[in-house]
């Protein structure tokens, strides 16, 4: 037997949840607390984790607006709940796991974790607190189930969601999203981009596309040319080789630097002026915390554009509709400083980089009630 304070289930289904999960182990493991993270498919069924990551990737790819539909549509027709019966097929080997370490709770940082989680309680009568994280702003159905003990969020409509679904207001706490310690986070940017050999001088603009690099960087690139003054743009491809390499044959007026997947991700943020990116969740938390101004072009349809339109409506982020829209936006944010202090400002309204260690905190406690949360804490 292993004694283990938590298990913390993810899925290697877009890096947000991975990230999520090393975040709480890394706040676990501050607190002297046990903890170990479990890819569930990865572990459980290697080949069906293959086929679920790769299907995936291609929909986001080629068909991103299929995906939209299919997120859009189990909002209103429940047939996410069949992953509860998938779940009966892995129901021993997870409840092995689970004896094995003697794990004291359960934390899900994906709906389809959470899904077979319950179906594991509910079957094997599990006495063992689950609780879920979501690492959206917005709340989805896919993540309720009568056997979730807690519900951590970043959304701020809890009392229409909780009674839209019938679930206790008790269960939710409105922590954000968690992230990773960001140890630059109290550095001024000017010293952030000195320590990465970027221009301090130079204004700085972050252009990301997740851990898969799906956004258009060439594209967006010669688009930029429009902008006058000179600026340092700083591409991050992730796992996006091709489109690295296309970077590199680019010629373009103002200065480029380009890195694939970096560990160093959140220091290149909080050195830029503005980052420019799709909306997945763990990317929008850890620009929050930054205090850099989003510029969200092209998101995936279905959780990313409501992340957009969360942050929007909180006056901190922008969205670029088409291409061409991205110069003039951009010269607004970087060379207006009343607006560009007016986004941080927003910024600092919904902020929430120490997510990790309320939620670490209130599990500690045991404590199902939120009402030791303030909601409208940053």
């Amino acid at each position: 037997m292993i004694n283990c304070n938590t298990l913390i289930f993810s899925a290697s289904i877009g890096n947000g949840h991975n990230q999520a999960a090393k975040s709480l182990q890394e706040e676990f493991e501050k607190n002297g607390y046990t903890c170990e993270i479990i890819d569930t498919f990865k572990l459980i069924n290697p080949a069906f984790h293959k086929i679920v990551l790769e299907s995936y990737l291609q929909i986001l790819k080629f068909s991103p607006i299929v995906w939209g539909k299919i997120y859009q549509h189990t909002e209103e027709h429940p047939w996410f709940m069949l992953m509860d019966q998938f779940g009966t097929f892995f129901t021993e080997r997870l409840y092995s796991i689970v004896q094995k370490h003697q794990c004291k709770s359960l934390i899900s940082v994906h709906p389809f974790s959470t899904a077979i989680l319950s179906k594991l309680k509910r079957e094997k009568n599990l006495d063992i607190p689950l609780y879920t994280v979501i690492t959206d702003f917005v709340m989805h159905p896919a993540y309720i189930r009568n056997e979730v003990d807690g519900y951590f969020t970043a959304s701020d409509h809890l009392d229409y969601f909780a009674t839209l679904y019938n679930i206790p207001i008790s269960k939710f706490y409105s922590t954000g999203i968690p992230i990773c310690s960001i140890p630059s986070l109290k550095k001024p940017k000017w010293k952030v981009k000195y320590e990465l050999q970027l221009d301090p001088e130079k204004k700085t603009i972050l252009i990301a596309g997740g851990a898969i690099g799906l956004t258009k960087f060439t594209k967006v690139l010669k688009t930029l040319n429009a902008i006058e003054d000179k600026l340092q743009l700083v591409c991050i491809t992730g796992h996006n080789k091709k489109a690295k390499a296309k970077i590199e044959q680019l010629e373009s007026k103002h200065e480029i630097v380009s890195t694939g997947f970096t560990n160093r991700f959140t220091d290149y943020l909080r050195a830029s002026d503005v980052i420019l990116s799709k909306a997945g969740g763990l990317t929008m938390a850890e620009s929050l915390a930054c205090e850099t101004p989003i510029l969200i072009y092209q998101p995936v349809p279905g959780h990313e554009e409501q992340n957009a339109q969360y942050l929007m409506n909180y006056g901190a982020a922008v969205k670029a509709e088409i291409c061409e829209e991205i110069p003039v936006i951009l010269k607004h944010i970087l060379f207006n400083k009343r607006y560009y202090e007016s986004m941080v400002q927003n910024i600092k309204k919904i902020q929430k980089p120490y997510a990790a260690k309320e939620i670490i905190s209130e599990i500690s406690r045991g404590n199902t009630s939120v009402a030791t949360i303030d909601r409208n804490k940053g």
